[in-house]
């Protein structure tokens, strides 16, 4: 959970640095959260960071297109 974690924080700075409304205490929130979640459920993930992250409609494109890049699968890397 500890590399989760370093991973959600990267995640929130880069949609603070796209204007959203997130900050590094935001981010404990949706880790407790996702403790009740399947990670392994990609759609589950996106919801519960999505739910907890967004909390303007104009800012729904931004995180969408920012979660699809972010967590991606790397190229070449395990599945």
């Amino acid at each position: 959970m500890t590399y989760l974690f370093h991973n959600l924080l990267h995640f929130g700075q880069l949609l603070h640095e796209l204007g959203l409304d997130v900050h590094a205490g935001r981010m404990s929130n949706v880790a407790a959260a996702l403790e009740h979640v399947d990670i392994g459920r990609k759609q589950d993930f996106y919801f519960t960071l999505r739910t907890l992250l967004v909390h303007r409609h104009q800012d729904l494109a931004a995180f969408d297109e920012a979660f699809q890049v972010f967590w991606r699968r790397p190229v070449g890397e395990w599945s």
